[in-house]
């Protein structure tokens, strides 16, 4: 009998206790700011509540999602009825764009935990605008002035990101033209509001190019479709062919490139002639199974080269082709870098030099 009426009275206890849990009611949950200028400095957000219980309520912790939201409170009780204020702080310094920030507040009500949001959208001043966005593209500012994917195998996708924002008083939706075949662009999101920010997602196939090796293409962005303000933005990527999957056994009968001399002396040239002067060099395939020439160039003005074969069957050579214009050479010296691409796994890039000495 005495324990059940100890276990009665603990479970009166507790129903007590929950019940005198105080309650609350917030005017609001989610403070928009609107559009301010980041050079009118930190924006205030006063967060108010009412004792809708029977017991004084106080606020025991606020946390906030990021630094750049400070909290102000009064951990006193509000008596019932009475109002108390929760104050969030935000500092838009080097923040333009959108933002939504989540505040936690801790109480001793029920349920203990309510989530605050402020949002809104920063006009960045011209100093942070330019600090981020440097690229000046009409009403648009961009992160970077190219795309530059790096390193991708051969047959596989890259995505790359570029950053922009709209500068200007009216919304805009930029547009990216004159992509080739092989990149895709996709603007998130596609209308831009006053202040607010927009990504350009570029997709990068290589099984679509038809090139190996450092391939410099090109896009096009304006800030709309009205607009006679572009933007040439260089997309640059370097092409590899990927020899991770071959065996041992495939290792060992692989092609394999040899050239008979890695530099061509054009000796002295005089500078004021426009004559092509040509010299030539020697491919061997000293492998096992056929050399692909996947590409063979150079970016070198005045410089040409080309190769006679695009498959060397094994013991096979080719014939490299090196043609100079003197008169369209850049300083007194030639020292040109032409890039051999193969299927050669041990060595799939080798560089070939033509030099020379310009004579006015």
């Amino acid at each position: 009998m005495k324990a059940k009426y100890t276990l009665l009275t603990a479970f009166l206890a507790v129903a007590v206790s929950a019940s005198a849990a105080g309650s609350v009611r917030w005017l609001e949950e989610v403070h928009n700011f609107g559009a301010f200028d980041e050079d009118n400095g930190i924006a205030t957000a006063n967060f108010k509540f009412i004792n809708t219980g029977d017991e004084p309520v106080e606020v025991t912790s606020v946390r906030t999602s990021c630094g750049c939201t400070t909290p102000r409170y009064s951990s006193r009780p509000v008596a019932p009825g009475d109002t108390g204020t929760v104050v969030i702080e935000y500092d838009p310094k080097g923040r333009p764009g959108r933002f939504k920030k989540k505040i936690y507040v801790d109480m001793n009500t029920e349920p203990s935990r309510t989530r605050l949001f402020i949002e809104g959208v920063v006009i960045g001043s011209p100093a942070t605008v330019a600090q981020r966005f440097p690229v000046e593209c009409g009403r648009l500012q961009l992160s970077t002035s190219a795309a530059l994917f790096g390193e991708i195998t051969k047959g596989k996708m890259s995505t790359l990101f570029v950053d922009g924002y709209n500068r200007s008083s009216d919304s805009i939706a930029p547009v990216v033209d004159n992509m080739p075949e092989y990149i895709e662009v996709a603007v998130k999101p596609e209308v831009v509001a006053p202040g607010e920010q927009t990504s350009f997602i570029f997709y990068y196939n290589s099984a679509k190019c038809p090139q190996w090796g450092v391939v410099t293409d090109s896009v096009t962005i304006r800030p709309d479709k009205e607009s006679t303000v572009s933007l040439t933005i260089p997309a640059v990527a370097i092409l590899n062919e990927d020899f991770s999957k071959l065996t041992p056994g495939q290792l060992a009968k692989a092609p394999q490139v040899r050239v008979e001399a890695e530099s061509l002396d054009f000796g002295t040239l005089a500078q004021s002639s426009s004559e092509p002067v040509t010299k030539t060099m020697t491919v061997k395939n000293i492998g096992k199974s056929p050399l692909k020439i996947r590409r063979i160039h150079t970016a070198d003005r005045g410089v040409s080269v080309s190769i006679d074969k695009d498959t060397l069957k094994p013991g096979k050579t080719a014939t490299v082709t090196v043609t100079v214009v003197p008169s369209q050479l850049p300083g007194a010296l030639l020292n040109s870098r032409i890039t051999l691409i193969t299927n050669d796994p041990a060595a799939p890039v080798k560089t070939l030099r033509a030099v020379a000495a310009l004579q006015k």
